[in-house]
């Protein structure tokens, strides 16, 4: 069977139970996640781990870029080239993303407690990881389904389209049919439930967010189309 799985931002506990909820086996299964396994979370690092031991485990397995891991990537790359500012640690970025990432990766260090530049905490991520995620594809598709982490814009055959929309597009893609001769499988727009629509489905459903009824992590069957999901 084939699982999508949605935006993790850092909740290991959470993709660890999944696994065990959709009894997934790497001898049988494929995994296709849809991006954003960084961010918000408490164990950003932790998540990384997890996805390159089920790539080891399974190459069939499918990992997508999401916008936090293009954010993240920036970062690193404006740290070694000497910026004082980027936007993943201003706000409002602060308050839901760029720092707890960085507090995952620099335990041996002194606690971040504000937005700046810490260029020293790159020399604490593992450079396994980096390669990790400047190597994600954009999307993923068979004859059935387009998986992207944040959709498309309408009416655009998919090699034209502009990867700062396959990462973050909201508007048209999630107002408009998007013309394209498939059934897309989304994340990046944190939805209380699954979005069911006539030509997408929306799966993330705001695991990092405990407030508001969100705070699930959702994975979905390709083949029956079955939802799982974890708090």
């Amino acid at each position: 069977m084939d699982y999508a799985v949605g935006d993790i931002h850092g909740c290991l506990d959470k993709v660890l139970r999944l696994l065990d909820v959709m009894n997934y086996d790497p001898a049988a299964d494929r995994l296709l996640f849809l991006g954003d396994y960084i961010d918000r979370g408490p164990d950003s690092k932790g998540v990384i781990d997890l996805m390159l031991r089920l790539w080891r485990e399974n190459p069939a397995n499918v990992f997508l870029m999401g916008n936090h891991e293009d954010n993240f990537l920036t970062y690193v790359r404006a740290c070694r080239d000497g910026e004082q500012e980027n936007y993943w640690l201003s706000e409002p970025f602060f308050a839901g993303g760029g720092l707890a990432t960085l507090q995952s990766y620099a335990l041996r260090r002194r606690q971040l407690m504000h937005p700046t530049m810490h260029p020293e905490v790159v020399e604490d991520i593992p450079p396994e990881h980096l390669q990790f995620m400047a190597e994600l594809p954009l999307y993923w598709q068979n004859d059935a389904y387009l998986l992207v982490h944040a959709g498309v814009r309408p009416g655009i055959p998919l090699e034209r389209q502009y990867e700062n929309d396959l990462l973050r597009i909201r508007r048209p893609f999630l107002f408009t049919p998007h013309g394209l001769d498939t059934c897309i499988v989304f994340g990046h727009t944190p939805f209380r439930e699954v979005l069911w629509e006539a030509d997408k489905i929306g799966i993330d459903t705001g695991a990092c967010f405990q407030a508001r009824g969100y705070g699930k992590l959702t994975g979905l069957c390709l083949q029956t189309r079955r939802v799982f999901q974890t708090r």
